[in-house]
């Protein structure tokens, strides 16, 4: 048999999670999954392309009955045939790395929003370890990698450090800056008192507070960083004081956008002239949020594909939600109207889905976000909160998206929420880190703010 990943597999070589074998065959599960099901059937013998199947051979029907064998038993069906359009199956003949096989994959020909399925967890890493803690409410963990110095990585998160609202800072919300050299234990910034690593969170700086023009003139947070040609370039979330709006019953009436900064090191911030996406000012001072659209939050910046690819979620209508959107900029990270919003509007790319973070692992796009629709505990009064939980998507351009599926949450929170990711090389493996906040919680009086920040991680195998 071949000399590849696939007769290694068949051959027992390399181990695999079968779900189904007999004397021609051998079916396993994808270690990078596009789909909630994703699953791949191998023949025994050797056919490099579907060209060399004979005339008189019954191999490709063999694979196909094995594939129905398949369904039945994960209970899923062929695409059309499920009233459930979120639960279809799909068969694909393909030649990879020199070798025949059949790609079963269940997945959504439609996200129906409301049926979400829930992934199995097996291939993360779990630890439930705490990064940070001992704070009065942070999360937003955005993490970067960089060679060569002592510290390894840098972590940009935002909140509440000691007491809520950080008094003797302006504004509410600021941004926090930390560094380790492993990923495991951290030091958090102190100003001149130079680093915490502790967890004293009242020694905490901000390396990021509100500023004097209305529209961050109280929240600043969610930043997402990026380091190109020696700067650092960050998109974060920005507000203006409660109130502003007339619609005083959505989010307080107060106005969001997405303000730009850079830096040379971290920690000393020049912010952008304008913010990088505002609403047009005719929408600004809308009565109602049933039909309008607006609060442009929450951005995941990066540089992909020779530009500023900027997502970021959005108030879609009532009927909508928080869904999200994305713009681009060709041009200066800083210029004014340099981000253009191409997916947005009544149409977004993903409909539910607050809290956006997107990362690239090779030609694949993952995103991960909190949404609601998190199958609740029976009479959890509380499940406005806990039915909203992490969830994963896949995409192969950025914007025409699939949603895997839920992740349950750690054993110790009711929800896990604001994921970042980050990719990395430990041990000589390959991994998506992905960072999130644990919520307090709490019965009969539930705590939203969060006290833990945490990481779990997967292998990236080729």
């Amino acid at each position: 048999m071949a000399e590849t990943i696939f007769g290694k597999i068949a051959r027992g070589e390399i181990p695999c999670d079968k779900v189904y074998e007999d004397d021609r065959s051998l079916a396993f599960r994808d270690i990078n999954p596009h789909a909630p099901t994703h699953i791949l059937i191998i023949p025994k013998e050797e056919i490099e392309d579907v060209s060399q199947v004979s005339e008189g051979s019954d191999i490709l029907g063999h694979l196909f009955a094995v594939a129905n064998k398949i369904a039945a038993a994960e209970r899923i069906a062929e695409s059309g045939s499920s009233p459930c359009k979120a639960n279809t199956m799909k068969k694909t003949v393909v030649s990879k790395a020199g070798f025949l096989l059949l790609a079963v994959t269940v997945g959504f020909s439609a996200d129906t929003v409301s049926n979400r399925p829930v992934q199995d967890t097996a291939r993360w890493e779990r630890p439930e370890t705490d990064l940070l803690w001992g704070f009065g409410n942070m999360y937003q963990p955005c993490v970067l990698e960089f060679s060569g110095g002592e510290y390894r990585f840098r972590m940009w998160f935002f909140g509440w450090a000691k007491e809520d609202c950080n008094p003797g800072y302006p504004g509410c919300d600021a941004i926090f800056f930390a560094r380790s050299k492993d990923l495991v234990k951290w030091e958090v910034y102190c100003g001149d008192a130079g680093w915490d690593p502790t967890m004293a969170s009242e020694k905490w700086v901000p390396v990021l507070t509100a500023g004097g023009k209305q529209y961050e003139a109280w929240h600043v947070g969610d930043p997402s960083v990026v380091f190109k040609d020696g700067v650092y370039h960050m998109a974060y979330s920005a507000t203006s004081l409660p109130g502003y709006r007339n619609m005083k019953d959505h989010l307080g009436g107060m106005m969001l956008c997405i303000m730009g900064a850079t830096s040379r090191d971290g920690i000393s911030w020049k912010k952008t002239e304008e913010p990088l996406l505002i609403e047009p000012p005719e929408v600004r001072h809308a009565t109602s949020d049933e039909n309008w659209i607006g609060d442009y939050h929450r951005p995941c910046l990066r540089w992909d594909r020779g530009k500023w690819r900027l997502w970021f979620d959005y108030w879609a209508t009532r009927k909508q939600g928080v869904c999200m959107g994305l713009a681009e900029n060709a041009g200066d990270f800083e210029s004014p109207e340099g981000f253009e919003i191409v997916h947005a509007g009544t149409q977004p790319l993903i409909v539910n889905w607050p809290n956006p973070e997107v990362v690239r692992i090779g030609n694949r796009y993952h995103s991960f976000a909190d949404p609601n629709g998190y199958p609740p505990k029976v009479g959890d009064p509380n499940e406005g909160w806990t039915s909203r939980q992490i969830c994963e998507a896949v995409s192969d351009d950025g914007i025409a998206w699939e949603v895997v599926g839920f992740l349950e949450p750690d054993s110790d929170t009711p929800a896990c929420h604001v994921p970042q990711t980050l990719t990395t090389a430990l041990d000589g493996k390959k991994y998506l880190y992905l960072f999130y906040a644990t919520q307090r919680g709490g019965d009969p009086v539930y705590d939203y703010r969060y006290d833990r920040i945490r990481a779990w991680r997967r292998e990236i195998r080729d």
